[in-house]
C-alpha cells in the first residue's frame, strides 16, 4: 500500500505541470485583452479594460476582477458577484473594430473589439 501511495504521489507531481499549462491566446482573445471591448449586456453598453497584470474593470468601474486566457477562452473572476473562473469562448479570426456575439448565462452578448 505504501508503494502505491508513493507511485500515485509521483504521478501527480509529474502531471501537475502539464495540467497547469494553458494554451497561448488566439488572435481574437489577444486583441480583446490588448484593446479592450465595448460589450452590450441586456441592452446596456459599457467598456471593459484589461490590464497586463491580469486584472480588468468595466462599465465605468461598476465591476472589477481578474482574468486569464486559455487559447480561445477568456476566463474571469469577479469575487463581488460570486463569479469564479468563468470561461467564455471567443470566435477565431476577429480583430480590432469587429463586432460579434458570444454566449453567456444571460443570453447572447454583443462584443466590439475597440480599435
Amino acid at each position: 500500500m505504501k508503494k502505491f501511495a508513493t507511485i500515485a504521489l509521483a504521478a501527480a507531481l509529474i502531471a501537475a505541470p502539464a495540467l497547469a499549462q494553458t494554451a497561448p491566446p488566439t488572435d481574437t482573445v489577444k486583441a480583446v485583452v490588448e484593446k479592450g471591448v465595448t460589450m452590450e449586456v441586456m441592452g446596456q453598453a459599457g467598456d471593459i479594460e484589461y490590464k497586463t497584470d491580469g486584472t480588468f474593470s468595466g462599465f465605468d468601474g461598476q465591476f472589477e476582477g481578474k482574468y486569464k486566457t486559455d487559447g480561445n477562452k477568456l476566463c474571469i473572476t469577479v469575487e463581488a458577484f460570486g463569479i469564479v473562473d468563468q470561461c467564455t469562448e471567443y470566435p477565431d479570426g476577429k480583430k480590432p473594430g469587429d463586432t460579434f456575439e458570444i454566449s453567456s448565462d444571460m443570453g447572447p452578448l454583443k462584443v466590439t473589439i475597440r480599435s
